[in-house]
């Protein structure tokens, strides 16, 4: 779908838009590419080995290790999902825009303003600055409207099954929007709301 001066929204993070920034997107990584920046270990000892340890002593007692090992796979179900996601998209859906390097909108501006205070209490001691904003776009796009992308920890074919329908999926479908796939130019029109957590 091609747009032309069309206005869409985003909650960004740690971005600090101002009215009148203008973006390319499709060309280089956006910030999704962060989900290879993670590390699997604590002090330089694998989580792996240290969930070994800590489960023959019996109870886990250590909250905090816990709680890293369970961001650590959430980490890791993220990075499977999107590298199946990117590899079914290469191999048979080449003409859709790498969610590596699109820009994510939305059409309704409500649905942004209730993922910016979603995001807001999710934030646990990170100092992070989210906005929620419109832009005006000329470029194309992919909506995914019936099928969207979850993570219920699936192995990696899998995922491959779930990319499939949702590269697939019905362009003309009037369901309501899940998610947009942006490239080509943006231009900031506002900043509707601003916090730092």
């Amino acid at each position: 779908m091609k747009f032309k001066n069309k206005i869409l929204y985003q909650v960004a993070t740690n971005r600090n838009f101002k009215v009148g920034d203008k973006l390319h997107f499709g060309e280089k990584f956006n910030g999704q590419i962060k989900i290879f920046d993670f590390e699997f270990n604590e002090n330089g000892e694998p989580f792996r080995w240290l969930a070994f340890q800590h489960a023959e002593k019996g109870i886990f007692k250590n909250k905090e290790l816990l709680y890293k090992l369970s961001n650590a796979l959430s980490n890791y179900d993220l990075f499977m999902r999107e590298i199946a996601v990117e590899q079914v998209r290469k191999e048979k859906f080449p003409n859709k825009p790498s969610r590596f390097k699109c820009m994510f909108l939305s059409d309704k501006k409500e649905v942004v303003i209730k993922n910016f205070e979603s995001m807001l209490k999710k934030t646990k001691g990170e100092s992070i600055l989210y906005q929620a904003i419109a832009v005006k776009v000329n470029g194309e796009a992919f909506y995914a409207r019936d099928v969207g992308l979850s993570r219920p920890g699936k192995s990696f074919n899998e995922y491959k099954q779930l990319a499939e329908s949702y590269w697939g999926q019905n362009q003309k479908s009037t369901a309501p929007v899940k998610e947009i796939l942006f490239v080509g130019d943006a231009e900031v029109v506002e900043v509707f709301a601003e916090k730092s957590s």
